[in-house]
Parts: structure tokens; C-alpha cells; sequence
């Protein structure tokens, strides 16, 4: 009998990357071939051979990067974009903004990680994932062409629900980017419009800033927090130390400045009428609560008193319970007319769901903007870290590949990771 893990595996095929997918089904051939042997020159060539693999893929995106280029200057874009060779054998591929050394990525990752000393385990998910960020950041240092780096707050700066604190690891590197004239922005699904909220959750950061002597004003006033995912910007003022609030007219740029409020409305209100369906229909604990704001919805679980604790509990929804609903919301908002006149998005925060207006793409595309309006910051300038890249309905963080060069993390430690290697290189994979 198959194992839980198995087959809840198996039925999530909303949560699945199709180019990992496809990169893996790569891998599996030269891992059949090559690896029962514990020969080290068997080893040897099984390492050559995923090579190859990555030499070939590596190819195939450095002419998805050519025709996209082109494609963005042209009326045909859609039927530029679906010609490419890579856009044919992994239909749902988005655009690329930069060539991706993945050769020498796997080589770096490989170093790290053995993956072809395995015998009995193929290249995985993970792997394939983390050879994708080296390979990110090995071009964005090549190129030393960073100006943007954004991040999701949630699960990548902080624990689910948690804070930034001065202690936290990730706090440095933050600095270290904004010491060096990197703008740094928190794109977070947070909806609040007030900043008091976001310094709260934010505190350590803002305790180093303002205590960082050697980071200009200039400099740290390249610190801003997009909260709503694109519906409240506020930057960081270094003469009060604190979160001050961005007028929409001086950073909103269109499609949203066009979307009517009574579209937003009335999407919204289908979205909230639908979660008080869920409540019943799939049966939810009493205990739920569903919360509206200006620009979002969501459901939250409850708590409840626990007797014999003594103690409060919080009563956790089903993850089947959050990805039918969230799945749910996406199907009946894209046939809902007024949702089709602005953009949406609904998403699975892990314990809760919610669904906002607009998105992480249009919320990275308004920084850019923001910082430069002259000279706006290019997507291949720009990269977005975060944890949710699913690219069906549970993630938020998907769209912002739309709009910039992208990194996939689990944690707040693989986050401190990835920004030691950008800042620093990868020096420290090879030292024994």
C-alpha cells in the first residue's frame, strides 16, 4: 500500500513546476544508465552526463532569453514566445530575462550536495531547484548589474507568522545590500495600511538601519515595504527612522490606476460570499474567521479553549480544506466579468486564504518604476525571492517572474543563503 506522502504526491499536480518536472525526466535517464555502478570512473561519467544535460538546457534558454527580447518589441508577442524550442516541450515556460549558466551551476551544486555520487537516489526537485538559484546568481554577479532585489516576507525573511528580528541571520545581508546602493523591497501579501504594522514585524531591521552608521541617507532610503502585494507602499525615512506612507498617484502606474473601485468591489464580495459557502460546504471548524479589508479577503482559523490544557489552541484547517478553495476562488473569479477587468489573486498562505487585488508582478513592476522613473529598472536587473513559485493557485510569489529574475527558497535559512552567495560568491561551497 502506497504511503500517505505518496499519494498526496502524486494528486498535487497544481503544485508541480513544469520545467523542474521536465529537467528531472532528463536526469532520470543518465541516473538509469549510469548509476548502479560504486566504480569512481562510472561516477565520473554519470557527472558528465548530467552535464550534458544541463549544457543542453542551458542552450534552450539562452534562445528562450533571444526570442524574448524580440517578442517584447513585437505585436506577435504570444506567437513569438510559443515558437521557441523550449516553449514547445514545456508549454506553461514564462519568459527568462538573462542566460542561465547551468552547467556550471550543477557543477558548483554537485560539489555540495554529491548528486552524482548517489546510487540509489535521482536528482530531485530540490536539487534541480537550488542548481536554478546558483545558476540566478552566478549570472547576476557576472553581469554586476543588481539594482532590485525584493522579497516575500513570510517563510523567506521570517517564519510563517513570525517577525524580523535584530538577531535574525538574514539582517546583515539586508544591509549589505543596501550598503552597496541595492534598492531592497518586501513585497508581502500583509495587507495593512498603516505602517506602524510593518515596523512591528520588521523591527529588527529597522533597529540595525537606524543604528548602521556607515549606510547613507540616500542609501537607506532605499528601503521600502510593499504591502497587499501591490496596494500600500511605504519607504523607509531615515530623519525619523521609520515607515512613512508613498502616495498612490506618485508610484501606481497603469493597469491599476485604470481598475474601477466597483470591479474591486464586487470581486471581492464574490470572493467573500464564496468563503462563507466553503464554511459550510467543507465543513470548516466553527472556529474560522473570515476577515475583509479594502483590498483582500481570506479566511483565518480560530482559536479555542482547551479544558484540559488549560490553554488556548488554534483550530487548523485541512490542507485539502485550503487548496480546494483556493483552487475554487481562482476557477470562479476568472469567469466573473468584473474580476476579468483587473487582477486578482488567490492563494494558500500555508494555514489560511486569502484572495487580493493585483499582484506581485505589477507590485515588483510599480518599484521599478518607482526608484527610477526616468531610467526604470530593467526585469533582468531585478530579482524576486521568495517561497511560493507553484504555478497553479496556491502561490503568490509565481507572478513575479512576470516581472524580474527569480530565486525559489523554503526557508528564511535558505534565504541567508542565497544572499551570502550573491553578496559574497561561492567561495564557501569549496572549502573543506
Amino acid at each position: 500500500m502506497p504511503s500517505r506522502y505518496r499519494v498526496e504526491y502524486q494528486l498535487k499536480s497544481h503544485r508541480k513546476d513544469e520545467l523542474i518536472e521536465w529537467i528531472k525526466g532528463l536526469l532520470a535517464v543518465p541516473f538509469v544508465l549510469h548509476s548502479a555502478s560504486r566504480d569512481p570512473a562510472a561516477r565520473q561519467i554519470l557527472r558528465q552526463r548530467y552535464a550534458e544535460v544541463f549544457v543542453a538546457v542551458e542552450a534552450l534558454i539562452d534562445e528562450q532569453v533571444s526570442v524574448g527580447k524580440l517578442a517584447r518589441q513585437s505585436e506577435d508577442r504570444e506567437f513569438l514566445e510559443g515558437r521557441t524550442r523550449l516553449a514547445q516541450l514545456v508549454p506553461s515556460i514564462g519568459p527568462f530575462f538573462t542566460q542561465l549558466p547551468l552547467r556550471q551551476a550543477f557543477l558548483h551544486e554537485d560539489h555540495k550536495r554529491a548528486i552524482s555520487a548517489r546510487t540509489m537516489v535521482a536528482p530531485s526537485f530540490n536539487d534541480i531547484r537550488h542548481i536554478l538559484n546558483t545558476a540566478q546568481i552566478l549570472q547576476m554577479r557576472e553581469c554586476h548589474d543588481v539594482r532590485l532585489v525584493t522579497f516575500d516576507g513570510d517563510v523567506t525573511l521570517y517564519e510563517d507568522g513570525g517577525s524580523l528580528t535584530a538577531s535574525s541571520k538574514v539582517v546583515p545581508f539586508l544591509l549589505s545590500l543596501l550598503r552597496s546602493g541595492i534598492c531592497v523591497g518586501i513585497v508581502t501579501a500583509a495587507g495593512y495600511d498603516e505602517a506602524q504594522k510593518y515596523m512591528e514585524r520588521l523591527f529588527g531591521l529597522m533597529t540595525s538601519l537606524r543604528d548602521d552608521t556607515s549606510i547613507t541617507a540616500d542609501f537607506k532610503r532605499n528601503l521600502v515595504v510593499l504591502g497587499g502585494e501591490s496596494n500600500y507602499l511605504f519607504r523607509y525615512e531615515p530623519l525619523i527612522h521609520e515607515l512613512v506612507s508613498i502616495e498612490n498617484k506618485a508610484w501606481i502606474k497603469p493597469p491599476m490606476c485604470h481598475w474601477s473601485e466597483s470591479d474591486m468591489t464586487e470581486t471581492l464580495d464574490l470572493a467573500e460570499s464564496l468563503l462563507r459557502d466553503f464554511r459550510t460546504t467543507l465543513n470548516l471548524p466553527e472556529e474560522s474567521t473570515i476577515i475583509r479589508k479594502p483590498r483582500a479577503v481570506g479566511i483565518v482559523p480560530g482559536n479555542r479553549w482547551n479544558p484540559e490544557t488549560k490553554r488556548t489552541i488554534r483550530v487548523k484547517m485541512d490542507r485539502e480544506q485550503l487548496e480546494e478553495m483556493v483552487l475554487t476562488l481562482q476557477h470562479r473569479l476568472e469567469d466573473f466579468a468584473p474580476a476579468r477587468r483587473i487582477q486578482f489573486s488567490c492563494f494558500d498562505g500555508g494555514s489560511d486564504v486569502w484572495c487580493d487585488i493585483g499582484g506581485k508582478d505589477l507590485g515588483v513592476a510599480a518599484l521599478q518604476h518607482y526608484f527610477d522613473p526616468y531610467n526604470p529598472i530593467k526585469p533582468c536587473q531585478t530579482m524576486h525571492i521568495g517561497d511560493q513559485f507553484a504555478p497553479m493557485g496556491s502561490a503568490n510569489d509565481f507572478k513575479a517572474r512576470l516581472s524580474g529574475c527569480t530565486l525559489w527558497i523554503s526557508s528564511p535559512q535558505e534565504t541567508t543563503e542565497v544572499l551570502r552567495c550573491l553578496t559574497a560568491g561561492f567561495d564557501h561551497y569549496f572549502q573543506t
